[in-house]
């Protein structure tokens, strides 16, 4: 009887985990973001500093989360992840002061951090060079899962539990995390066996191998530097986007809630999809075309404000973001090394840094102007640089 190789169990679980650890931890936020500022009467900047707090606990704990990974294990790393985020969120329901909500949200992103690095590194150990860029966007697409069911779910919370529902929401959401905690303790293996290497090549036996063009790989201080930029574009666009379409444009919740819901539709599949690719053209290439593509999706509010519009840029940002993730941590496990666990914990640290400057940037330059505008065009201008950076670099 032909069996499953276990790998995909741990992808499965990987996808559990990025749906609760970044879907919840980190891309919740932006959807209770009205909400939360409305009751707790904080101005957006004070709301930018909450989310630069969970960005800055996911900075550092993804250079610790790597390093810990390396050392115990990823898997102990994953479930104390876990736990961290389920606490963290059940204060953050709880609270109304800046300063606890500061730290709380620290500590979700931590969390969410740890989760992130010791997850994606996991498969590293599970699949060949040939299958990674795949599996890898297969676990990426639980981000979207997550902000699938925040897109769904949280606003009709929001509507029929009052004012202080968001509290409710984080509840939820932290009974969530703690299920997936439990399910990576009884279904996380941290490397194959003799058997799931015997599995593995009855499963791969009548594959062909992947076409790769000669010098698509990205040198590392590309990899450090478009991850960067990268991180400061993106973030500006996750976390006032869904702001934008409610007090810039007016749409209800509702419909926000529905376009948000569509960027994570797409963000279940965007990672398979352009791991896949990188997989079969190479990775710089397909990393081309793909900030090409997001470029576009910022490039498209800020000139047409119809919801339709509108819900073609979450799109098509939903489709290709969570690509770039997935084709990043792909060129990292290509290198090989026995540390990189702590090598994707340093290029998610870099990342990182952009995410919280990017945050705090957007945030300052929405109080400063009174529009979202400028802030959605400094993120435009990110991935355009990325693109023209990308294109530039080659190896071989």
């Amino acid at each position: 009887m032909k069996t499953i190789y276990y790998g995909w169990i741990i992808v499965g679980v990987g996808v559990l985990v990025k749906m609760a650890g970044l879907g919840f931890g980190r891309f919740a936020y932006p959807m209770l973001l009205p909400s939360m500022r409305e009751s707790l009467r904080f101005n957006y900047f004070e709301m930018g500093l909450l989310s630069g707090g969970i960005l800055a606990g996911y900075l550092l704990f993804s250079l610790i989360g790597g390093i810990l990974a390396t050392r115990f294990g990823s898997k102990r790393i994953v479930i104390t992840s876990m736990l961290c985020g389920t606490i963290s969120m059940f204060f953050i329901s709880r609270l109304s002061e800046f300063i606890p909500l500061l730290f709380f949200t620290f500590a979700m992103g931590g969390a969410g951090g740890g989760s992130h690095i010791s997850m994606t590194t996991l498969p590293m150990t599970w699949f060949k060079r040939e299958r990674l860029g795949g599996a890898l966007g297969i676990v990426t697409g639980g981000t979207g899962l997550g902000i699938i069911i925040t897109g769904l779910l949280l606003p009709y919370l929001l509507s029929t539990l009052g004012g202080e529902a968001w509290r409710e929401c984080w509840i939820f959401m932290a009974l969530l995390t703690l299920l997936v905690g439990l399910i990576s303790f009884i279904l996380l293996k941290e490397k194959p066996s003799h058997t799931d290497f015997l599995s593995l090549q009855v499963d791969q036996r009548n594959t062909s191998g992947p076409v790769r063009t000669k010098g698509s790989d990205l040198t590392l201080p590309a990899i450090f530097l478009i991850y960067f930029i990268f991180g400061l574009a993106y973030n500006i666009y996750v976390t006032y986007f869904v702001a934008f379409l409610v007090e810039e444009i007016r749409l209800t919740e509702g419909v926000a809630g529905a376009i948000w819901s569509i960027f994570g539709w797409m963000c279940v599949v965007s990672g398979w999809i352009w791991g896949f690719v990188s997989d079969r053209i190479g990775r710089r290439e397909a990393l081309v075309w793909n900030n090409g593509l997001i470029s576009l999706s910022v490039l498209i509010p800020l000139l047409f404000h119809q919801t339709f519009l509108l819900g073609l840029s979450a799109f098509l940002f939903g489709a290709t973001f969570l690509g770039t993730v997935t084709v990043i941590a792909a060129c990292v496990g290509d290198k090989g090394m026995e540390k990189r666990a702590t090598l994707y914990g340093w290029v998610t640290l870099i990342h990182g840094i952009g995410q919280f400057l990017g945050t705090i940037f957007g945030g300052y330059l929405r109080d400063l102007t009174g529009s979202f505008q400028l802030t959605l065009l400094v993120s435009l201008i990110g991935f355009v640089v990325c693109v023209i950076l990308t294109a530039l670099n080659r190896k071989g």
